[in-house]
Protein backbone atom coordinates (compact mmCIF):
# COMPACT_ATOMS: atom_id res chain seq x y z
CA UNK A 1 0.00 0.00 0.00
CA UNK A 2 1.39 3.51 -1.61
CA UNK A 3 1.42 6.53 1.02
CA UNK A 4 1.62 9.56 -0.94
CA UNK A 5 5.01 11.16 -0.99
CA UNK A 6 3.97 14.58 0.38
CA UNK A 7 1.01 17.03 1.60
CA UNK A 8 1.01 18.90 -1.98
CA UNK A 9 1.16 15.93 -3.72
CA UNK A 10 -2.16 14.26 -2.30
CA UNK A 11 -4.16 17.65 -2.34
CA UNK A 12 -3.16 18.21 -5.96
CA UNK A 13 -4.70 14.37 -6.27
CA UNK A 14 -7.88 15.16 -4.68
CA UNK A 15 -8.07 18.62 -6.39
CA UNK A 16 -8.36 17.19 -10.08
CA UNK A 17 -11.34 15.27 -8.91
CA UNK A 18 -13.18 17.20 -6.41
CA UNK A 19 -13.06 20.25 -6.94
CA UNK A 20 -15.05 22.78 -4.58
CA UNK A 21 -14.89 19.90 -1.89
CA UNK A 22 -11.42 19.77 -2.24
CA UNK A 23 -10.04 21.50 1.08
CA UNK A 24 -12.67 19.37 3.10
CA UNK A 25 -11.74 16.12 1.52
CA UNK A 26 -8.33 16.72 1.82
CA UNK A 27 -7.92 17.47 5.66
CA UNK A 28 -10.06 14.39 6.15
CA UNK A 29 -8.03 12.12 4.42
CA UNK A 30 -4.22 13.50 5.51
CA UNK A 31 -5.63 13.31 9.80
CA UNK A 32 -6.32 9.66 8.91
CA UNK A 33 -3.39 9.03 7.31
CA UNK A 34 -1.40 10.49 9.91
CA UNK A 35 -2.99 8.25 12.55
CA UNK A 36 -1.22 4.91 10.76
CA UNK A 37 1.41 3.35 11.04
CA UNK A 38 4.64 3.58 8.97
CA UNK A 39 3.79 0.50 6.42
CA UNK A 40 5.83 -0.97 4.26
CA UNK A 41 4.79 -1.32 0.32
CA UNK A 42 4.42 -5.16 1.21
CA UNK A 43 2.43 -5.23 3.61
CA UNK A 44 -0.74 -6.80 2.73
CA UNK A 45 -3.83 -6.38 4.42
CA UNK A 46 -3.56 -9.19 7.29
CA UNK A 47 -0.41 -7.69 7.75
CA UNK A 48 -2.19 -4.11 8.70
CA UNK A 49 -4.55 -5.80 10.77
CA UNK A 50 -1.94 -7.91 12.80
CA UNK A 51 -0.28 -4.68 13.62
CA UNK A 52 -2.90 -2.89 14.85
CA UNK A 53 -4.17 -5.56 17.45
CA UNK A 54 -0.11 -5.60 18.73
CA UNK A 55 -0.25 -1.71 18.79
CA UNK A 56 -0.94 -0.31 21.96
CA UNK A 57 -3.68 2.19 20.41
CA UNK A 58 -5.72 -0.87 18.95
CA UNK A 59 -8.88 0.88 19.22
CA UNK A 60 -7.56 4.17 18.26
CA UNK A 61 -5.94 2.76 15.20
CA UNK A 62 -8.94 1.08 13.91
CA UNK A 63 -11.14 4.10 14.24
CA UNK A 64 -8.78 5.59 11.80
CA UNK A 65 -9.49 2.99 9.67
CA UNK A 66 -13.32 3.57 10.21
CA UNK A 67 -12.55 7.52 9.39
CA UNK A 68 -10.65 6.08 6.32
CA UNK A 69 -13.87 4.26 4.74
CA UNK A 70 -15.32 7.43 5.69
CA UNK A 71 -13.18 9.33 3.55
CA UNK A 72 -13.19 7.23 0.56
CA UNK A 73 -17.23 6.82 0.79
CA UNK A 74 -17.07 10.72 0.73
CA UNK A 75 -14.84 10.76 -2.12
CA UNK A 76 -16.87 8.23 -4.11
CA UNK A 77 -20.04 10.30 -3.57
CA UNK A 78 -18.02 14.10 -4.62
CA UNK A 79 -17.02 12.06 -8.14
CA UNK A 80 -20.21 10.72 -8.73
CA UNK A 81 -22.47 13.80 -8.53
CA UNK A 82 -19.14 15.40 -10.35
CA UNK A 83 -19.13 12.95 -13.22
CA UNK A 84 -22.87 11.46 -12.96
CA UNK A 85 -25.61 13.67 -14.87
CA UNK A 86 -29.19 13.95 -13.24
CA UNK A 87 -32.24 13.43 -14.85
CA UNK A 88 -32.97 16.93 -16.35
CA UNK A 89 -36.42 19.31 -14.81
CA UNK A 90 -39.49 18.98 -17.18
CA UNK A 91 -40.72 22.60 -17.48
CA UNK A 92 -44.49 23.45 -17.19
CA UNK A 93 -45.77 25.19 -20.30
CA UNK A 94 -48.81 27.13 -20.90
CA UNK A 95 -50.38 25.85 -23.64
CA UNK A 96 -52.87 28.21 -24.40
CA UNK A 97 -54.08 31.83 -23.09
CA UNK A 98 -58.08 33.33 -23.30
CA UNK A 99 -58.04 37.01 -21.82
CA UNK A 100 -56.28 38.22 -18.91
CA UNK A 101 -54.25 35.71 -17.15
CA UNK A 102 -51.76 37.03 -14.34
CA UNK A 103 -49.09 34.62 -12.79
CA UNK A 104 -48.16 35.92 -8.93
CA UNK A 105 -44.65 35.22 -9.13
CA UNK A 106 -43.10 36.47 -5.39
CA UNK A 107 -44.28 39.71 -4.74
CA UNK A 108 -45.32 40.61 -8.44
CA UNK A 109 -47.39 39.70 -10.80
CA UNK A 110 -46.69 39.31 -14.87
CA UNK A 111 -49.03 38.19 -17.78
CA UNK A 112 -49.59 34.88 -18.44
CA UNK A 113 -48.58 34.35 -22.23
CA UNK A 114 -48.52 31.50 -24.80
CA UNK A 115 -45.81 28.75 -24.37
CA UNK A 116 -44.36 30.55 -21.02
CA UNK A 117 -42.57 27.85 -18.52
CA UNK A 118 -45.15 27.79 -15.23
CA UNK A 119 -42.55 27.52 -12.04
CA UNK A 120 -42.99 25.89 -8.84
CA UNK A 121 -44.85 28.29 -6.26
CA UNK A 122 -46.75 30.69 -9.15
CA UNK A 123 -49.88 31.09 -8.74
CA UNK A 124 -52.08 31.22 -11.75
CA UNK A 125 -55.09 34.41 -11.57
CA UNK A 126 -57.53 34.22 -14.18
CA UNK A 127 -60.01 36.71 -14.50
CA UNK A 128 -63.71 36.90 -15.77
CA UNK A 129 -63.87 35.67 -19.51
CA UNK A 130 -60.24 34.48 -19.21
CA UNK A 131 -58.71 30.84 -19.41
CA UNK A 132 -55.48 28.88 -19.49
CA UNK A 133 -54.48 25.56 -19.93
CA UNK A 134 -51.23 24.33 -18.62
CA UNK A 135 -49.79 21.12 -19.84
CA UNK A 136 -47.44 19.41 -17.34
CA UNK A 137 -46.27 16.29 -18.30
CA UNK A 138 -48.90 13.66 -18.45
CA UNK A 139 -51.58 16.39 -16.91
CA UNK A 140 -53.19 18.80 -18.98
CA UNK A 141 -55.03 21.54 -16.61
CA UNK A 142 -57.67 23.99 -17.82
CA UNK A 143 -58.10 26.48 -15.36
CA UNK A 144 -61.30 28.34 -15.98
CA UNK A 145 -62.48 32.06 -15.26
CA UNK A 146 -62.59 33.64 -12.13
CA UNK A 147 -60.27 31.05 -10.51
CA UNK A 148 -57.20 31.12 -8.79
CA UNK A 149 -54.78 28.05 -8.74
CA UNK A 150 -51.21 27.79 -6.79
CA UNK A 151 -48.84 25.34 -8.04
CA UNK A 152 -47.37 24.11 -4.65
CA UNK A 153 -44.51 21.66 -5.81
CA UNK A 154 -43.52 20.62 -8.86
CA UNK A 155 -40.70 18.03 -9.53
CA UNK A 156 -40.43 16.62 -12.95
CA UNK A 157 -37.39 14.62 -14.05
CA UNK A 158 -38.22 10.11 -13.58
CA UNK A 159 -41.25 10.52 -11.87
CA UNK A 160 -43.87 13.67 -11.63
CA UNK A 161 -44.76 15.08 -8.43
CA UNK A 162 -47.03 17.72 -8.48
CA UNK A 163 -49.11 19.08 -5.84
CA UNK A 164 -51.94 22.36 -6.79
CA UNK A 165 -54.33 23.97 -4.66
CA UNK A 166 -57.20 25.88 -5.77
CA UNK A 167 -58.50 28.60 -3.08
CA UNK A 168 -61.38 28.92 -5.59
CA UNK A 169 -62.88 28.88 -9.18
CA UNK A 170 -63.04 25.78 -11.86
CA UNK A 171 -59.93 23.23 -12.65
CA UNK A 172 -60.52 20.81 -15.74
CA UNK A 173 -58.24 18.41 -16.00
CA UNK A 174 -57.16 15.15 -18.28
CA UNK A 175 -54.44 13.08 -17.23
CA UNK A 176 -52.73 10.13 -19.24
CA UNK A 177 -51.84 7.07 -17.51
CA UNK A 178 -49.36 7.17 -14.72
CA UNK A 179 -46.73 5.90 -14.03
CA UNK A 180 -45.37 4.27 -10.90
CA UNK A 181 -43.52 6.77 -8.24
CA UNK A 182 -46.13 9.65 -9.71
CA UNK A 183 -48.03 11.39 -7.93
CA UNK A 184 -50.76 14.37 -8.64
CA UNK A 185 -52.36 15.91 -5.58
CA UNK A 186 -55.17 19.01 -6.31
CA UNK A 187 -55.72 20.40 -2.89
CA UNK A 188 -59.28 22.74 -2.01
CA UNK A 189 -60.00 24.48 1.06
CA UNK A 190 -62.38 21.23 2.09
CA UNK A 191 -60.96 18.69 0.33
CA UNK A 192 -57.64 16.83 -1.42
CA UNK A 193 -58.07 14.95 -4.77
CA UNK A 194 -55.44 12.52 -5.64
CA UNK A 195 -55.52 11.68 -9.22
CA UNK A 196 -54.68 8.69 -11.26
CA UNK A 197 -55.28 8.42 -15.18
CA UNK A 198 -58.57 10.17 -15.11
CA UNK A 199 -59.90 13.30 -16.83
CA UNK A 200 -62.13 15.06 -14.28
CA UNK A 201 -63.38 19.05 -12.92
CA UNK A 202 -62.79 19.99 -9.60
CA UNK A 203 -65.35 23.05 -8.66
CA UNK A 204 -64.40 24.94 -5.79
CA UNK A 205 -64.66 27.46 -3.22
CA UNK A 206 -64.64 28.27 0.17
CA UNK A 207 -67.30 26.20 1.56
CA UNK A 208 -66.98 23.43 -0.40
CA UNK A 209 -65.71 21.07 -3.34
CA UNK A 210 -67.07 19.34 -5.87
CA UNK A 211 -65.49 16.61 -7.98
CA UNK A 212 -67.00 15.44 -11.38
CA UNK A 213 -64.89 12.17 -12.98
CA UNK A 214 -65.37 12.15 -16.75
CA UNK A 215 -62.78 8.41 -16.28
CA UNK A 216 -60.41 6.63 -14.39
CA UNK A 217 -60.81 6.93 -11.13
CA UNK A 218 -59.67 9.75 -8.64
CA UNK A 219 -59.60 9.50 -4.45
CA UNK A 220 -61.11 12.58 -3.18
CA UNK A 221 -60.32 13.01 0.64
CA UNK A 222 -61.44 15.23 3.36
CA UNK A 223 -59.61 18.05 4.65
CA UNK A 224 -59.85 16.97 8.48
CA UNK A 225 -57.98 17.39 11.52
CA UNK A 226 -55.38 13.74 12.33
CA UNK A 227 -56.14 13.15 8.57
CA UNK A 228 -53.66 9.51 8.09
CA UNK A 229 -51.69 9.79 4.67
CA UNK A 230 -53.13 5.96 3.62
CA UNK A 231 -53.73 5.60 0.80
CA UNK A 232 -57.13 4.27 0.68
CA UNK A 233 -58.15 7.33 3.01
CA UNK A 234 -60.93 9.13 1.33
CA UNK A 235 -64.11 7.92 -1.41
CA UNK A 236 -62.91 6.60 -4.64
CA UNK A 237 -64.88 8.50 -7.70
CA UNK A 238 -65.07 6.38 -10.43
CA UNK A 239 -66.03 7.20 -14.28
CA UNK A 240 -69.30 8.88 -14.69
CA UNK A 241 -69.58 9.84 -10.62
CA UNK A 242 -69.76 12.98 -8.86
CA UNK A 243 -68.92 13.57 -5.24
CA UNK A 244 -69.07 17.23 -2.94
CA UNK A 245 -67.35 17.71 0.27
CA UNK A 246 -68.51 20.86 2.00
CA UNK A 247 -67.59 22.20 5.60
CA UNK A 248 -70.81 20.88 6.93
CA UNK A 249 -69.65 17.55 5.54
CA UNK A 250 -65.96 17.88 7.73
CA UNK A 251 -67.50 18.91 11.15
CA UNK A 252 -70.04 15.95 10.78
CA UNK A 253 -66.60 13.72 10.09
CA UNK A 254 -64.92 15.64 13.09
CA UNK A 255 -67.58 14.93 15.61
CA UNK A 256 -68.07 11.11 14.42
CA UNK A 257 -64.18 10.63 15.28
CA UNK A 258 -63.83 13.16 18.73
CA UNK A 259 -67.09 11.28 20.15
CA UNK A 260 -65.00 7.79 18.99
CA UNK A 261 -68.66 6.82 17.54
CA UNK A 262 -66.35 5.33 14.61
CA UNK A 263 -62.92 5.32 12.62
CA UNK A 264 -61.82 7.94 10.96
CA UNK A 265 -62.40 6.18 7.64
CA UNK A 266 -65.83 4.46 8.48
CA UNK A 267 -67.21 7.89 9.28
CA UNK A 268 -65.43 9.20 5.83
CA UNK A 269 -67.21 6.60 3.92
CA UNK A 270 -70.89 7.39 5.37
CA UNK A 271 -70.69 10.98 5.53
CA UNK A 272 -69.49 11.60 2.38
CA UNK A 273 -71.87 10.81 -0.65
CA UNK A 274 -71.02 9.55 -4.02
CA UNK A 275 -73.75 9.74 -6.84
CA UNK A 276 -73.89 9.43 -10.69
CA UNK A 277 -72.79 12.55 -12.08
CA UNK A 278 -75.50 15.47 -14.17
CA UNK A 279 -75.40 15.16 -17.82
CA UNK A 280 -74.88 18.66 -17.93
CA UNK A 281 -71.40 18.37 -16.34
CA UNK A 282 -70.48 15.45 -17.84
CA UNK A 283 -70.96 17.09 -21.51
CA UNK A 284 -68.98 20.05 -20.63
CA UNK A 285 -66.13 17.41 -19.79
CA UNK A 286 -66.44 15.59 -23.27
CA UNK A 287 -66.15 18.85 -24.89
CA UNK A 288 -63.47 20.13 -22.60
CA UNK A 289 -61.17 16.91 -23.19
CA UNK A 290 -62.07 17.40 -27.29
CA UNK A 291 -61.25 21.47 -26.55
CA UNK A 292 -57.91 20.92 -25.60
CA UNK A 293 -56.73 19.00 -28.78
CA UNK A 294 -53.89 16.82 -28.43
CA UNK A 295 -52.17 15.77 -32.37
CA UNK A 296 -54.04 12.99 -34.32
CA UNK A 297 -51.83 10.88 -36.22
CA UNK A 298 -53.04 9.94 -39.35
CA UNK A 299 -52.92 5.59 -39.49
CA UNK A 300 -53.21 5.78 -43.77
CA UNK A 301 -53.45 2.18 -44.04
CA UNK A 302 -56.76 1.70 -42.61
CA UNK A 303 -59.04 4.96 -43.46
CA UNK A 304 -62.09 3.89 -41.77
CA UNK A 305 -62.66 7.56 -39.59
CA UNK A 306 -62.06 10.95 -40.98
CA UNK A 307 -57.95 10.59 -38.69
CA UNK A 308 -57.55 8.11 -40.83
CA UNK A 309 -57.11 10.34 -44.39
CA UNK A 310 -54.00 11.30 -45.61
CA UNK A 311 -53.50 13.97 -47.02
CA UNK A 312 -56.64 15.86 -46.11
CA UNK A 313 -56.97 19.30 -48.48
CA UNK A 314 -60.14 20.04 -47.28
CA UNK A 315 -63.25 19.65 -44.92
CA UNK A 316 -66.56 20.90 -45.55
CA UNK A 317 -69.91 20.91 -43.24
CA UNK A 318 -72.62 18.94 -44.75
CA UNK A 319 -76.14 18.94 -42.54
CA UNK A 320 -74.96 17.24 -39.68
CA UNK A 321 -71.72 15.66 -41.01
CA UNK A 322 -68.39 16.56 -42.82
CA UNK A 323 -67.04 15.79 -46.15
CA UNK A 324 -63.90 15.77 -46.45
CA UNK A 325 -61.71 15.86 -49.97
CA UNK A 326 -57.75 14.32 -49.95
CA UNK A 327 -55.70 14.49 -53.44
CA UNK A 328 -57.46 11.31 -54.73
CA UNK A 329 -60.81 11.20 -53.00
CA UNK A 330 -64.09 12.39 -51.54
CA UNK A 331 -65.18 10.99 -47.98
CA UNK A 332 -68.81 11.57 -46.58
CA UNK A 333 -68.41 11.40 -42.61
CA UNK A 334 -70.83 10.97 -40.63
CA UNK A 335 -69.93 11.33 -36.64
CA UNK A 336 -66.62 10.91 -37.71
CA UNK A 337 -67.03 7.35 -39.36
CA UNK A 338 -66.59 7.03 -43.20
CA UNK A 339 -69.75 6.17 -44.47
CA UNK A 340 -68.73 6.48 -48.40
CA UNK A 341 -65.89 7.47 -50.76
CA UNK A 342 -65.27 8.18 -54.41
CA UNK A 343 -62.14 7.39 -55.23
CA UNK A 344 -61.46 10.56 -57.87
CA UNK A 345 -58.13 12.86 -58.36
CA UNK A 346 -59.72 16.05 -57.03
CA UNK A 347 -59.24 19.45 -58.60
CA UNK A 348 -61.37 21.69 -56.48
CA UNK A 349 -62.45 22.35 -53.16
CA UNK A 350 -66.11 21.39 -53.22
CA UNK A 351 -69.29 22.90 -53.11
CA UNK A 352 -72.20 22.32 -51.28
CA UNK A 353 -75.16 23.49 -53.26
CA UNK A 354 -78.58 22.84 -51.37
CA UNK A 355 -78.26 18.71 -51.26
CA UNK A 356 -75.86 18.67 -54.23
CA UNK A 357 -71.97 18.20 -53.87
CA UNK A 358 -70.29 20.71 -56.50
CA UNK A 359 -66.61 19.84 -57.38
CA UNK A 360 -64.23 19.40 -60.56
CA UNK A 361 -62.40 16.13 -60.91
CA UNK A 362 -61.62 15.09 -64.72
CA UNK A 363 -65.29 16.57 -64.93
CA UNK A 364 -67.58 18.89 -63.07
CA UNK A 365 -69.58 17.09 -61.29
CA UNK A 366 -72.64 16.88 -58.71
CA UNK A 367 -73.09 14.29 -56.29
CA UNK A 368 -76.45 13.62 -53.42
CA UNK A 369 -75.71 12.43 -50.08
CA UNK A 370 -75.69 8.58 -51.04
CA UNK A 371 -72.65 9.08 -53.58
CA UNK A 372 -74.92 9.04 -56.68
CA UNK A 373 -73.94 11.20 -59.73
CA UNK A 374 -76.68 13.60 -60.83
CA UNK A 375 -74.52 15.18 -63.21
CA UNK A 376 -71.23 15.93 -65.01
CA UNK A 377 -70.19 18.60 -67.63
CA UNK A 378 -66.41 19.23 -69.15
CA UNK A 379 -65.10 22.47 -68.49
CA UNK A 380 -61.85 24.55 -69.62
CA UNK A 381 -59.44 25.03 -67.11
CA UNK A 382 -59.00 24.34 -63.73
CA UNK A 383 -61.84 25.29 -60.57
CA UNK A 384 -59.39 27.55 -58.29
CA UNK A 385 -59.90 26.64 -54.34
CA UNK A 386 -63.35 26.92 -53.29
CA UNK A 387 -63.85 29.58 -55.81
CA UNK A 388 -67.81 28.97 -56.64
CA UNK A 389 -70.36 30.75 -55.19
CA UNK A 390 -74.79 30.89 -56.38
CA UNK A 391 -76.16 33.78 -57.35
CA UNK A 392 -79.94 34.11 -58.36
CA UNK A 393 -79.76 30.25 -58.47
CA UNK A 394 -77.30 30.07 -60.62
CA UNK A 395 -73.85 28.99 -59.60
CA UNK A 396 -70.67 31.23 -60.62
CA UNK A 397 -67.70 28.70 -61.62
CA UNK A 398 -64.52 30.39 -62.45
CA UNK A 399 -61.35 28.59 -64.31
CA UNK A 400 -57.99 29.57 -64.85
CA UNK A 401 -58.32 29.91 -68.37
CA UNK A 402 -59.86 33.12 -67.81
CA UNK A 403 -63.54 31.87 -68.00
CA UNK A 404 -66.71 32.20 -65.87
CA UNK A 405 -69.39 29.59 -66.32
CA UNK A 406 -73.18 29.94 -65.09
CA UNK A 407 -74.75 26.98 -64.55
CA UNK A 408 -78.02 26.16 -63.71
CA UNK A 409 -78.72 23.32 -61.26
CA UNK A 410 -79.75 20.81 -63.90
CA UNK A 411 -75.60 20.99 -65.24
CA UNK A 412 -76.72 22.75 -67.69
CA UNK A 413 -74.47 25.56 -68.73
CA UNK A 414 -76.38 28.55 -69.17
CA UNK A 415 -73.52 31.04 -70.34
CA UNK A 416 -69.62 31.56 -70.65
CA UNK A 417 -67.99 34.53 -70.43
CA UNK A 418 -64.20 35.00 -70.95
CA UNK A 419 -62.34 37.39 -69.59
CA UNK A 420 -58.91 36.74 -71.58
CA UNK A 421 -56.86 35.94 -68.79
CA UNK A 422 -56.65 33.76 -65.61
CA UNK A 423 -59.14 34.71 -62.88
CA UNK A 424 -57.34 34.95 -59.11
CA UNK A 425 -60.01 36.41 -57.44
CA UNK A 426 -62.97 35.15 -55.95
CA UNK A 427 -66.37 35.68 -57.98
CA UNK A 428 -68.43 38.56 -55.67
CA UNK A 429 -72.06 39.26 -56.26
CA UNK A 430 -72.96 42.91 -56.90
CA UNK A 431 -76.61 43.78 -57.44
CA UNK A 432 -77.42 41.97 -60.89
CA UNK A 433 -73.50 41.67 -61.49
CA UNK A 434 -71.00 39.15 -60.40
CA UNK A 435 -67.18 41.11 -60.11
CA UNK A 436 -63.97 39.10 -60.84
CA UNK A 437 -60.30 40.16 -60.72
CA UNK A 438 -58.09 38.79 -63.11
CA UNK A 439 -54.53 37.92 -63.47
CA UNK A 440 -53.44 40.86 -65.62
CA UNK A 441 -54.32 43.78 -63.24
CA UNK A 442 -58.53 43.85 -64.33
CA UNK A 443 -61.72 44.10 -62.80
CA UNK A 444 -64.88 42.59 -64.58
CA UNK A 445 -68.73 43.07 -63.89
CA UNK A 446 -70.39 40.28 -65.34
CA UNK A 447 -74.68 40.67 -65.63
CA UNK A 448 -75.45 37.16 -64.36
CA UNK A 449 -78.80 37.33 -66.29
CA UNK A 450 -77.44 38.09 -69.79
CA UNK A 451 -74.00 36.25 -69.31
CA UNK A 452 -71.96 39.78 -70.83
CA UNK A 453 -69.24 41.68 -69.46
CA UNK A 454 -70.46 45.28 -68.83
CA UNK A 455 -67.83 46.75 -66.89
CA UNK A 456 -63.46 46.13 -67.08
CA UNK A 457 -61.27 48.87 -65.44
CA UNK A 458 -57.52 48.45 -64.79
CA UNK A 459 -56.93 47.83 -60.90
CA UNK A 460 -53.82 46.84 -60.80
CA UNK A 461 -52.62 42.99 -59.33
CA UNK A 462 -55.05 42.21 -56.25
CA UNK A 463 -53.55 39.77 -53.32
CA UNK A 464 -55.35 37.27 -53.16
CA UNK A 465 -59.03 37.44 -52.53
CA UNK A 466 -58.46 40.93 -52.73
CA UNK A 467 -61.91 42.58 -54.08
CA UNK A 468 -65.20 42.95 -51.27
CA UNK A 469 -68.62 44.40 -52.48
CA UNK A 470 -70.80 46.62 -51.14
CA UNK A 471 -73.27 47.87 -53.57
CA UNK A 472 -72.82 50.03 -54.89
CA UNK A 473 -69.46 50.37 -53.81
CA UNK A 474 -66.32 47.99 -53.65
CA UNK A 475 -63.32 47.15 -51.85
CA UNK A 476 -60.05 46.79 -54.04
CA UNK A 477 -56.94 45.18 -52.13
CA UNK A 478 -53.28 45.58 -53.63
CA UNK A 479 -50.06 44.67 -52.64
CA UNK A 480 -50.07 48.70 -51.45
CA UNK A 481 -53.09 50.06 -50.87
CA UNK A 482 -56.84 49.62 -49.96
CA UNK A 483 -59.43 52.19 -51.67
CA UNK A 484 -63.04 52.24 -51.66
CA UNK A 485 -64.54 52.60 -55.47
CA UNK A 486 -67.87 53.68 -56.39
CA UNK A 487 -68.33 51.58 -58.95
CA UNK A 488 -71.44 52.73 -60.14
CA UNK A 489 -69.99 55.94 -60.68
CA UNK A 490 -66.27 54.59 -61.76
CA UNK A 491 -65.05 56.89 -58.99
CA UNK A 492 -62.11 55.97 -56.20
CA UNK A 493 -63.96 57.61 -52.62
CA UNK A 494 -60.53 57.14 -50.64
CA UNK A 495 -57.46 55.25 -50.81
CA UNK A 496 -55.22 54.24 -47.84
CA UNK A 497 -51.63 53.33 -48.54
CA UNK A 498 -49.48 50.52 -46.85
CA UNK A 499 -46.17 48.60 -47.59
CA UNK A 500 -46.56 44.86 -48.38
CA UNK A 501 -50.14 43.49 -47.75
CA UNK A 502 -50.34 40.01 -48.29
CA UNK A 503 -54.03 39.04 -47.19
CA UNK A 504 -57.40 40.72 -46.26
CA UNK A 505 -60.75 40.00 -45.28
CA UNK A 506 -63.63 41.74 -45.05
CA UNK A 507 -65.35 42.82 -41.70
CA UNK A 508 -68.53 44.69 -40.42
CA UNK A 509 -66.47 47.50 -39.76
CA UNK A 510 -64.32 47.53 -43.45
CA UNK A 511 -61.46 45.49 -43.96
CA UNK A 512 -58.95 43.63 -41.95
CA UNK A 513 -55.32 43.58 -43.44
CA UNK A 514 -52.26 41.71 -42.82
CA UNK A 515 -48.60 42.92 -43.82
CA UNK A 516 -45.51 40.77 -44.37
CA UNK A 517 -43.91 42.76 -42.01
CA UNK A 518 -46.29 41.39 -39.24
CA UNK A 519 -48.91 43.76 -38.68
CA UNK A 520 -52.59 42.89 -38.54
CA UNK A 521 -55.04 46.34 -38.99
CA UNK A 522 -58.55 47.12 -39.27
CA UNK A 523 -59.68 49.67 -42.06
CA UNK A 524 -62.77 51.46 -41.16
CA UNK A 525 -65.87 51.97 -43.91
CA UNK A 526 -64.39 55.94 -43.66
CA UNK A 527 -60.81 54.74 -44.72
CA UNK A 528 -59.65 55.20 -41.21
CA UNK A 529 -57.20 52.84 -39.78
CA UNK A 530 -58.81 51.99 -36.27
CA UNK A 531 -56.23 49.74 -34.54
CA UNK A 532 -53.24 47.46 -35.84
CA UNK A 533 -51.56 45.20 -33.62
CA UNK A 534 -48.55 42.92 -34.68
CA UNK A 535 -48.71 39.08 -33.84
CA UNK A 536 -45.89 37.83 -36.14
CA UNK A 537 -44.83 36.99 -39.44
CA UNK A 538 -46.12 34.93 -42.01
CA UNK A 539 -49.83 35.63 -41.25
CA UNK A 540 -52.42 33.75 -43.26
CA UNK A 541 -55.68 31.62 -43.23
CA UNK A 542 -57.10 34.86 -42.50
CA UNK A 543 -61.05 34.88 -41.49
CA UNK A 544 -63.51 36.30 -40.04
CA UNK A 545 -66.38 34.69 -37.80
CA UNK A 546 -69.20 35.95 -35.57
CA UNK A 547 -66.51 35.33 -32.92
CA UNK A 548 -63.87 37.64 -34.04
CA UNK A 549 -60.92 37.19 -36.49
CA UNK A 550 -58.95 34.55 -36.41
CA UNK A 551 -55.08 33.81 -38.48
CA UNK A 552 -51.90 31.75 -37.93
CA UNK A 553 -48.83 33.48 -37.79
CA UNK A 554 -45.92 31.30 -37.71
CA UNK A 555 -47.34 28.55 -36.12
CA UNK A 556 -49.41 30.04 -33.58
CA UNK A 557 -53.28 30.20 -34.00
CA UNK A 558 -54.61 33.56 -32.51
CA UNK A 559 -58.27 34.58 -31.99
CA UNK A 560 -59.15 38.59 -31.86
CA UNK A 561 -62.02 40.65 -30.93
CA UNK A 562 -62.94 43.15 -33.55
CA UNK A 563 -61.20 45.99 -31.59
CA UNK A 564 -57.99 44.37 -32.39
CA UNK A 565 -57.49 42.59 -28.55
CA UNK A 566 -56.09 38.84 -29.01
CA UNK A 567 -58.50 37.02 -27.45
CA UNK A 568 -56.27 33.96 -26.79
CA UNK A 569 -53.56 32.40 -28.69
CA UNK A 570 -52.45 28.39 -29.08
CA UNK A 571 -49.06 27.13 -30.08
CA UNK A 572 -49.70 24.78 -33.29
CA UNK A 573 -46.91 21.67 -33.60
CA UNK A 574 -45.65 22.85 -36.78
CA UNK A 575 -45.37 25.74 -39.51
CA UNK A 576 -47.16 25.64 -42.35
CA UNK A 577 -50.19 24.69 -40.88
CA UNK A 578 -53.68 25.71 -42.51
CA UNK A 579 -57.28 26.50 -41.66
CA UNK A 580 -59.03 23.70 -42.89
CA UNK A 581 -62.58 24.65 -41.61
CA UNK A 582 -64.55 27.33 -39.70
CA UNK A 583 -67.51 26.58 -37.84
CA UNK A 584 -69.29 28.27 -35.53
CA UNK A 585 -68.09 26.61 -32.46
CA UNK A 586 -64.87 25.02 -34.00
CA UNK A 587 -62.00 25.70 -35.86
CA UNK A 588 -60.25 22.14 -37.67
CA UNK A 589 -56.82 23.15 -38.88
CA UNK A 590 -54.02 21.10 -40.74
CA UNK A 591 -50.76 20.31 -39.61
CA UNK A 592 -48.13 18.22 -41.42
CA UNK A 593 -49.45 15.22 -41.89
CA UNK A 594 -52.52 15.28 -39.62
CA UNK A 595 -55.07 17.97 -38.17
CA UNK A 596 -56.54 19.38 -34.81
CA UNK A 597 -59.16 20.55 -33.92
CA UNK A 598 -60.00 23.62 -31.47
CA UNK A 599 -63.25 24.88 -29.69
CA UNK A 600 -63.89 29.15 -30.18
Amino acid sequence: MNRWGNDKELYSEIAGYAGDSADALFTLLHNWQSTLPSLRDSYTYKDIIEHSKTSRSYKKQWLSVAAGIAAIVIFGVVLFNRFVEQPAQKPAICKAVVGNVLVQRGQGYINLTNGMEVLQSDTIVCDKGSMAVIEIGPATLRIDQNSKVSIDSLQQTQVLSLAASMDKGVLYAAVQKLHKGDSILVKTKTAVAGVRGTSFMVKSDSQSTRLVVLDGKVLLSPRVADMPTGENTGVLVSEGKSCVIDTHTLRTIQKAVEQKKVPLDDAIQQSILVSSADEKSMQILRTLNQDVSEHIVIDEDKPVRINDLYPIVSIKPYKNDLLVTTNNGIYYCENNLIKWMQDYPIVSKPYIWDDYIIFQSKKLQALDAKSTIKWEIEIEGEVIGDNIIPIRNTLVIPTTKGLIYFINKDGRILHKVNCNAPIVSKPVSFGQMVCVATADGYLYAIDVILGVNIYRKHIGMIVGNGIFANYPEMYIVTPSSIQKIHLLKDEVIWKYSDSEIVTAVEHPQGIVFATSKGTLGNITGNGTLQWQINPGKDIHSLEYTSKGIVCIAENVFYQISDSGEVLWSYTLPARNSEILLLTPKTVYIRVEKSFLTLRL
